[in-house]
């Protein structure tokens, strides 16, 4: 039975009915957090509840859309009603379902797609934030991808939104400095979920993405070093790293020294020099 390192913690995941999220969600509590896992209602997401273990950390399934404001709102009050204010929050909700050339896309749906993404992180944080700064303090994670800084043809929708990410997380640090909220973004790494697994084999992804399936193959993963680094995070051990793109595995002392000795290591940057 796993040790219980976060036993008295609150921690609310988004995305967490299925893939990185759930795992994430299960980790938690099964590390002795209170876990709300928030997701679009379904029989997948009420299932989360039998990943519990007894006597360890609970699991309440929440249903919201997390690009909806009113919704992610009514959520994390849920959670806070059930639990008491989050100590740490995982925005984990993402989609990489429109694929192909950019003037072939559908608007809404493109739109739509980073607005999972994108919005849904922005609303999360946005929520979150509120209450660990009502609460003292609180530690915030957001999900990155490498498309976020990788030159790749038609995934642009994925892409922009993981790039906002990036940047959103580092906008965020620099908004709360001088307080006892943090924020991060985690790279989970390359993990075998129904959404990558999409990407692999989806009848989209054979055609934009052509040879994806066979790296896939020789690649996967799955999400328990994520897990590990963001309980990690959660007990406090990241905090010198704030504001930067976390890699699960990382060893982070070694990672800490690299970014005393550059501070603009791990960081997005855009330069035209």
């Amino acid at each position: 039975m796993p040790s219980p390192t976060l036993a008295g913690q609150v921690a609310v995941v988004t995305g967490a009915s299925r893939g990185i999220g759930r795992e994430v969600a299960v980790h938690l509590a099964r590390h002795g957090a209170a876990v709300a896992g928030i997701a679009r209602a379904s029989g997948v997401l009420d299932s989360l509840r039998e990943t519990a273990v007894p006597g360890i950390g609970r699991l309440l399934p929440v249903a919201a859309d997390v690009a909806s404001p009113a919704e992610v709102e009514a959520a994390f009050e849920s959670a806070k009603s059930a639990f008491g204010p989050p100590d740490l929050v995982v925005a984990c909700a993402g989609t990489a379902g429109v694929l192909g050339p950019l003037w072939s896309a559908d608007p809404g749906r493109w739109w739509d797609a980073v607005a999972v993404d994108l919005r849904g992180t922005m609303l999360t944080a946005r929520a979150a934030i509120r209450q660990m700064l009502a609460a003292g303090s609180g530690r915030l994670v957001t999900i990155y991808g490498n498309l976020g800084d990788r030159q790749l043809g038609n995934v642009s929708a994925f892409a922009v939104a993981k790039a906002g990410i990036a940047r959103l997380t580092e906008s965020l640090d620099c908004e709360l400095a001088g307080t006892r909220v943090k924020v991060f973004s985690v790279h989970p790494g390359f993990v075998r979920t129904p959404m990558t697994e999409g990407l692999a084999w989806g009848e989209q992804g054979r055609a934009w993405l052509p040879g994806f399936g066979a790296r896939a193959e020789q690649r996967w993963g799955d999400g328990q070093p994520a897990a590990a680094l963001i309980e990690a995070i959660a007990r406090g051990a990241a905090d010198e790293l704030a504001g930067r793109v976390l890699l699960a595995g990382d060893d982070l002392s070694d990672l800490a020294r690299k970014c005393r000795a550059d501070p603009d290591y791990r960081r997005l940057r855009l330069s035209l020099d």
